[in-house]
């Protein structure tokens, strides 16, 4: 009984050190630059033609929107692009990567809920909480990302103090403060992933 203990925790062993050293790749490049566009055109019709009485509760609902479709559709397209790419590993690496970033999710909405319900003198400062929050993320899950992305992650942080502070300073919310971080963060992401890709592809073949 003991002889099975043992093999029971060195597969277990084995197994975390295959998640620990395989790359997911279940994120598409494609779906990212779709998101840089659809961010980029959303700043747009939010700038050229602002909705009548819009206000900042106004703009954090077309934003919170964004970023709630976007993660649900990547959540989907991921699980489907893992089962393909990772087979029989895919399980244990989309549970990998979910514990990592269920955390700073759960984070993000209870943040939002409180600053509207609570404090909406301070809603200005949710763009930039967000993309902070996402580039902790970015930092969270590098171990199992391609390592590229380590680039990406700095740049929503850096980018999310700075909208902090222009926001603090101008006590206004302007589309640019989440199209142009989301635009450039998600097109270096499309990047990363399509690089990883290509060198996945050429180690098989070889």
């Amino acid at each position: 009984m003991r002889d099975v203990d043992l093999a029971l925790s060195d597969i277990s062993d084995i197994r975390a050190q295959l998640v620990a050293s395989t790359r997911f790749l279940g994120i598409s490049p494609g779906f990212n630059t779709v998101l840089a566009f659809l961010a980029f055109a959303v700043a747009l019709m939010q700038t050229w033609q602002p909705a009548p009485g819009q206000g900042d509760f106004t703009y954090i609902a077309v934003w919170a929107a964004v970023l709630v479709a976007s993660f649900f559709i990547t959540a989907v397209q991921a699980i489907s692009r893992s089962h393909r790419l990772h087979g029989r590993m895919a399980g244990v690496l989309l549970q990998s990567v979910a514990q990592k970033i269920l955390p700073f999710i759960v984070a993000g909405v209870i943040l939002t809920c409180v600053i509207c319900a609570y404090a909406p003198e301070s809603i200005r400062l949710l763009p930039g909480l967000w993309q902070l929050l996402i580039g902790l993320l970015g930092f969270a899950v590098l171990t199992g990302v391609p390592r590229g992305l380590i680039w990406v992650a700095g740049w929503y942080f850096c980018s999310g103090i700075l909208v902090l502070a222009v926001a603090g300073q101008t006590g206004a919310l302007s589309p640019w403060m989440m199209g142009i971080p989301l635009f450039v963060g998600q097109l270096a992401a499309a990047h990363c992933f399509s690089r990883a890709n290509g060198e996945s592809h050429v180690c098989k073949k070889i």
